[in-house]
C-alpha cells in the first residue's frame, strides 16, 4: 500500500458526477445514499482534522451537464482535490466516446489551473451482464482516452476496469448498473491507494467463494452405465435449471429497470430530475465520538458524518 502523500496540501474534497459518486444503491441507515465517495472522504477526515467535503453528484446526470452545473461550483470552491467521474450516461444513450473525450479534457485542465489536485476513473468493464455488455467496446475506447487525458495533465487515475474482484455479479445492485455496498467499498479502497491515503483493507481481496457447479462423474468413478445415465441427467438439470433461473433474472430486470430506463428516454426525462445535490457545501466532516459528532445515527456513522467502519 502507498504510503500517505494527503500532506498538508489535501484538507478538502469536492466530488462530482452522477450516480456512481453519489453513492447509489449503498445506503446509510436513514435511507441516505453513502458511497465510494463518502467513503473516502471519511478515510482522509480520520486523518486530517477539520477535513471538509462537499458532493454534488446527481444520478442522470450528462457530462457536459456535470461540467456545466458542478464544475464551476467545484472551482468556486476551491478545494484541495476534486474527483470527476462522468459520461457513462452518456454511453448508454449512444453518444460519440471521442466527442465525450474532447469535452471531458477541458473539464480537468480547468480543475487544474484552480488548483485543484484531480482524481478521475476509467468504466467499469460490463462483460458480466447480458445485453449492457454491447457497450464493452466503447466503453474501452472511452477509456483510453481517460488514460491518456490522465497521463497528459499528471492526475490520479483509478481504473476500474482492471478491478477483477466488480467481474463478480454480487458487486452489483439488481439494475446491473449501480454497485452495492460492497461494490462501493472495493472502490474506496482503490481509490484511496491511488491517492495514497492509509487504509487497512484489500480491494483485491477475493470474495466469498459461490459454490462449485454439479460436475458430471468421470469415467473412473462410475459404477456402471446406470448410475452414468442418472449422473449426466442429473448435472443436465441442474445446468437447465441454472439457464432458466438466468434467463427469469434477465427478464425481470427488462422489466423492473430497462423499460422504465427506455420511458424516461422517450419521454426527454431523467431519474435526475427535480434532485439537488446530497452535500452541497464543503463543510467539515464532524469525527463519530467528537463533540460535533454526538448523536450519530450509528458507529456506521450518518450523512456528513465519519464513522469508524467506512472500509
Amino acid at each position: 500500500m502507498a504510503e500517505s502523500n494527503l500532506g498538508p496540501g489535501i484538507d478538502s474534497f469536492v466530488a462530482i458526477g452522477d450516480s456512481f459518486t453519489e453513492g447509489l444503491r449503498d445506503t446509510y441507515p436513514d435511507g441516505g445514499y453513502r458511497g465510494w465517495a463518502d467513503r473516502v472522504a471519511d478515510a482522509m477526515a480520520q486523518r486530517r482534522p477539520g477535513f471538509r467535503y462537499a458532493n454534488l453528484a446527481i444520478r442522470g446526470k450528462l457530462l457536459d451537464e456535470v461540467l456545466a452545473e458542478q464544475l464551476p461550483r467545484a472551482v468556486e470552491m476551491a478545494p484541495d482535490l476534486v474527483s470527476l467521474a462522468a459520461g457513462g450516461n452518456d454511453i448508454l444513450r449512444g453518444s460519440d466516446v471521442d466527442l465525450l473525450a474532447a469535452q471531458f479534457e477541458p473539464g480537468v485542465a480547468k480543475l487544474q489551473a484552480a488548483g485543484c489536485r484531480v482524481v478521475i476513473f476509467t468504466g467499469f468493464d460490463p462483460r458480466v451482464f447480458p445485453v449492457i455488455r454491447w457497450l464493452r467496446g466503447r466503453i474501452a475506447a472511452y477509456n483510453m482516452h481517460l488514460r491518456g487525458i490522465a497521463d497528459d495533465y499528471g492526475c490520479d487515475l483509478v481504473d476500474l476496469w482492471s478491478m477483477r474482484v466488480l467481474n463478480d455479479t454480487r458487486a452489483w445492485s439488481p439494475d446491473r448498473l449501480h454497485l452495492t455496498a460492497e461494490g462501493h467499498r472495493r472502490v474506496a479502497l482503490r481509490t484511496c491507494e491511488v491517492l495514497g491515503v492509509p487504509v487497512t483493507g484489500d480491494w483485491r481481496a477475493p470474495s466469498p467463494e459461490l459454490p462449485p457447479a454439479p460436475v458430471a462423474a468421470r469415467s473412473g468413478d462410475r459404477a456402471g452405465s446406470g448410475d452414468d445415465a442418472r449422473s449426466r441427467d442429473s448435472v443436465g438439470a441442474a445446468n437447465r435449471a441454472r439457464w432458466l433461473a438466468a434467463r427469469r433474472e434477465d427478464a425481470r430486470w427488462a422489466r423492473e429497470y430497462a423499460m422504465p430506463w427506455v420511458r424516461r428516454r422517450l419521454s426527454g426525462a431523467s431519474s435526475g430530475d427535480g434532485l439537488s445535490a446530497k452535500r452541497p457545501e464543503l463543510l467539515a466532516l464532524p469525527v463519530a465520538g467528537s463533540a460535533d459528532g454526538a448523536g450519530a445515527l450509528s458507529a456506521a456513522g450518518g450523512p456528513g458524518e465519519v464513522g469508524q467502519d467506512f472500509f
